[in-house]
């Protein structure tokens, strides 16, 4: 390789590195929010997938509810149904029937989808969320994203074993405050910086259980702020 030809190859590889460094591998594979079919206890949502996914496979895209109206999808008593896609197909149409507890006819509530993959990441950000005024009677029309906002997605507990200690801090050797049973949820609010432990809402404040053989969590966990 001549002297001209290496400095070509060096001011290319400083060039694109960067960019290459800055690039991602989750990337927006899912639109078009639409929830058709709805009443105050269910609400039938649609998305279109494109048939690929960035990050690590397998990929699911989640459908979830806001019943509060605090802007946070999923949380505890919020339903959120995963639909497994394989990231490299084609095209679809995918689709969920959330069913949650009746709320008050002329409730407002609000209906988003996102996709993760298999470590948690987002693979596609919540889409824009469908917000209506429920009704008993069943609506057909389809409702089209009308909200103009971003959602936030929440990360759920749920415990599959018989009791879960939860703690004070992320520590075996910090104050015992309690315990969850098994199947029992809880809203996660925050983790460790080793992700063995993750903060919890309980009893009117928090608390930190050790997760990882003890619950499973739904949600984008990956995005838990790190508090310890």
């Amino acid at each position: 390789m001549t002297i001209r030809a290496f400095m070509r190859l060096t001011i290319a590889v400083a060039v694109l590195l960067p960019m290459l460094l800055s690039t991602t591998a989750a990337e927006a594979n899912i639109f078009s929010l639409s929830v058709h079919r709805r009443t105050c206890s269910q609400a039938t949502a649609y998305v279109n997938y494109d048939g690929f996914s960035g990050g690590s496979a397998p990929f699911y895209v989640a459908f979830t509810v806001d019943l509060n109206n605090n802007g946070v999808f999923g949380e505890v008593g919020e339903p959120t149904l995963f639909t497994q896609v394989s990231g490299g197909g084609a095209p679809l149409n995918l689709g969920q029937r959330l069913t949650f507890r009746n709320q008050r006819e002329g409730t407002f509530i609000a209906v988003t989808a996102y996709e993760v993959d298999s470590e948690g990441f987002f693979v596609s950000e919540g889409l824009e969320p469908v917000r209506y005024s429920c009704t008993n009677r069943p609506a057909l029309n389809a409702t089209a994203s009308n909200t103009g906002t971003t959602p936030i997605i929440a990360t759920v507990a749920r415990v599959f074993v018989n009791r879960v200690e939860v703690y004070s801090e992320p520590s075996a050797a910090s104050t015992l405050i309690g315990g969850l049973g098994l199947g029992q949820q809880v809203d996660v609010i925050g983790r460790n910086a080793r992700n063995d432990w993750v903060q919890i809402r309980f009893s009117g404040g928090t608390g930190w259980i050790m997760w990882q053989t003890q619950a499973r969590l739904t949600g984008a966990f990956s995005q838990l702020p790190v508090v310890q």
